[in-house]
């Protein structure tokens, strides 16, 4: 490891024992401080995630605010700390939770500015220096948060890691000096993470799977309003989200629900091509890479290839970096190849719509999602008319979270995110992380 980089996890470390003597009153300035700054630039920071990282300008301002939301939700809850007392004949056992650290925050380019303000406002409420690393494809962003967050804490206490050699970033990793990793990226990655970092502390939230909306044969309520939330769920983020919805499974009965999805989904790519600038600016985004976009498209190929019978109703069209809308439909696939398709992750706004012709084919494909531990995904949506249905299915769907009858792209901070097995190892959220990025610390006091 060079000596610039030596240096920084110097001061990382010195950092790590100086921030545990901030109190909660200055904490909480400091995070309202950064609040303010963040709303003060939104007009520069969204025309900055505009060119890097190729969102639409409502994404982007979705993004600034749900980052100055974070460090409001880190203020209010500044003081927050979690200490059980067990009191014996003898002895009394106190039990806090303490600050591991410091922290490395790596963080992606789908969400460039509020995962980074979720990672550095915790490493913060909890007592831990935090070095953070943006994704390559959103730098610029991450060093304008950095900037900010620099100037409310005076210089101290997170750092920045810029762009640097992979023998460097391995290096880092690797370090004894960091003590835990916090990391949301693909499931690829992440094993290298931990297999280059060794002994310490891992937070990921990886992609794990495509998010899916389930309509269950009792559900009736289909309105243009609900097909309105699917077509944002689709293209939210040009389809890049971890949670953007990839596929629905759906009754025959619900042909013209689809029908209304994929009207709204050609008009859109009407508009788009009517004036292409605009429509990338105000409705529909590039991907991140023309790589991305041609990875994609060999993935929905893949998926042709395993169930032929995919009819196209908006067939895969690329311009270079940017993907118009996608959509097939099919009958009646198994559960076995269903799972299949389900494996493959997908980028862009792709929608797959499997139809069922009755319960029988409903619970065939419901195999697909259930008692899999490795394969699971962040979130799923069911759509019922009798949530009391749900008990015996859900029992048995190993999915980070379960969405009664709204999109799989709910979030909210303080509800926990994140799945099991490929889909991550731990999970964010305001509470998830507290625990995440502390250990319990026991007292025992005797008597003399």
């Amino acid at each position: 490891m060079d000596a610039k980089y030596n240096k920084l996890l110097a001061n990382v470390e010195k950092d790590f024992f100086e921030i545990r003597n901030l109190s909660a009153q200055q904490k909480k300035i400091i995070f309202l401080k950064i609040k303010k700054e963040i709303l003060v630039k939104k007009s520069s920071l969204v025309k900055l995630i505009m060119v890097e990282v190729k969102l639409t300008e409502l994404d982007a301002e979705r993004e600034v605010l749900r980052a100055a939301s974070t460090f409001a939700l880190a203020a209010k809850h500044a003081d927050f700390t979690v200490e059980n007392v067990i009191r014996g004949r003898s002895k009394t056992i106190v039990e806090k939770r303490v600050a591991r650290g410091p922290l490395f925050a790596i963080t992606p380019f789908s969400s460039p500015l509020s995962s980074p303000a979720h990672k550095i406002a915790m490493g913060l409420l909890v007592g831990t220096s935090v070095l953070f690393k943006p994704s390559p494809f959103a730098g610029r962003t991450g060093w304008a948060l950095f900037q900010i967050v620099r100037q409310a804490t005076k210089g101290k206490f997170v750092y920045f890691c810029d762009q640097s050699t992979t023998k460097t970033l391995q290096a880092i990793v690797a370090d004894e000096r960091i003590g835990i990793i916090s990391f949301t990226g693909g499931y690829e990655t992440g094993k290298k993470i931990i297999s280059i970092g060794g002994v310490k502390k891992y937070h990921m939230e990886l992609s794990g799977g495509n998010s899916i909306a389930v309509f269950s044969p009792d559900f009736k309520n289909y309105n243009d309003r609900l097909a309105d939330k699917f077509v944002g769920g689709i293209i939210a983020k040009n389809g890049q989200r971890c949670v953007s919805i990839k596929h629905i499974l759906i009754s025959n009965n619900g042909k013209k629900f689809i029908d209304q999805i994929q009207a709204k989904l050609c008009l859109l790519k009407k508009e788009i091509q009517a004036n292409f600038s605009a429509g990338m600016r105000n409705i529909l985004g590039p991907l991140i890479t023309v790589d991305y976009a041609q990875a994609a498209e060999m993935k929905i190929k893949k998926i042709l290839k395993i169930v032929p019978e995919f009819i196209a109703l908006l067939p895969a069209q690329r311009q270079n970096d940017f993907l118009f809308p996608v959509m097939h439909t099919t009958e009646n696939v198994g559960g076995d190849v269903l799972k299949k398709i389900l494996s493959l992750d997908l980028s862009g706004p792709v929608l797959f719509v499997h139809y069922y012709k009755n319960n029988t084919e409903y619970k065939k494909m419901l195999t697909a999602l259930q008692n899999d531990y490795i394969r699971s995904g962040l979130q799923l949506s069911f759509f019922t008319n009798n949530v009391r249905t749900l008990n015996s299915i859900c029992r048995d769907i190993i999915w980070g979270g379960i969405i009664i009858n709204d999109l799989p792209t709910f979030r909210d901070d303080t509800m926990s995110f994140g799945g099991f097995g490929k889909a991550g190892l731990g999970k964010e959220g305001f509470f998830e992380t507290y625990f995440a990025y502390t250990d319990p610390q026991t007292m025992v006091r005797g008597q003399c």
